[in-house]
């Protein structure tokens, strides 16, 4: 490997852009430069229980903690879609079975 003294003289200085074939491809749509990834910040948007406006990241994050709430997972909407009623019935069959069993224990037999 030669050393940056060794071939200065090699070295082309005009600003002539490189033939086609001498050109770097990336396979990756990401640049090759690093830089620091910045988060915007939210659209203002209305609260879906209060109405009132939220506007930022901060405001949102405030809103969840105070309405005891969080973001859907991925997944999350289409599971309950395909399971929802499922565990729904099972757990009011539960329940039925509790109260039969409560007031069958009363009865007398």
């Amino acid at each position: 490997m030669s050393k940056y003294e060794d071939n200065y003289a090699e070295i082309k200085w005009d600003l002539t852009p490189l033939p086609v074939k001498e050109r770097v491809v990336h396979d990756s749509h990401r640049s090759h430069l690093a830089m620091p990834y910045v988060a915007g910040d939210y659209k203002p948007y209305d609260c879906p229980i209060t109405g009132k406006e939220i506007d930022g990241r901060r405001e949102h994050n405030d809103n969840l903690r105070l309405h005891d709430c969080r973001i859907h997972e991925k997944g999350e909407l289409e599971d309950v879609k395909k399971n929802g009623q499922k565990r729904i019935n099972a757990s009011i069959d539960a329940a039925i079975d509790r109260s039969v069993e409560a007031v069958a224990s009363q009865i007398d037999i």
